[in-house]
């Protein structure tokens, strides 16, 4: 079994592309947007996000962020799974605290050999 791992995921709307680095070993998964930088995706705050957290299960990697506008908040869930190079996002928009909206955004992914 192979221990470090690269894909290439673009949103489904394809204005988004993303390229994610993963080594199993080492717990470490890395995001790289279009023309910038690898930045480590369990720590990057992408749209004022806060309790960000990530759980590693083998090759599949769960993070889960939360973002607050006034009594609105957006409860964010994104899959990344690398046995089956997929992208799963999962959000749920919450108005003083009742759901209102419920969406899953699968990415377009594909194995990048290393």
């Amino acid at each position: 079994m192979a221990d470090n791992f690269m894909m290439n995921c673009i949103s489904p709307d394809y204005k988004n592309t993303f390229f994610y680095k993963y080594s199993n070993s080492e717990r470490y998964l890395f995001i790289r947007p279009m023309k910038n930088k690898w930045k480590n995706f369990c720590e990057v705050n992408f749209k004022d996000e806060k309790n960000i957290s990530c759980n590693f299960d083998n090759l599949n990697i769960i993070r889960s962020s939360i973002v607050e506008n006034g009594n609105i908040y957006i409860e964010k869930n994104l899959n990344i799974n690398f046995s089956e190079y997929s992208l799963i996002e999962k959000i749920k928009v919450f108005n003083n605290n009742n759901l209102t909206k419920e969406t899953n955004l699968i990415y377009k992914c594909r194995k990048i050999k290393i």
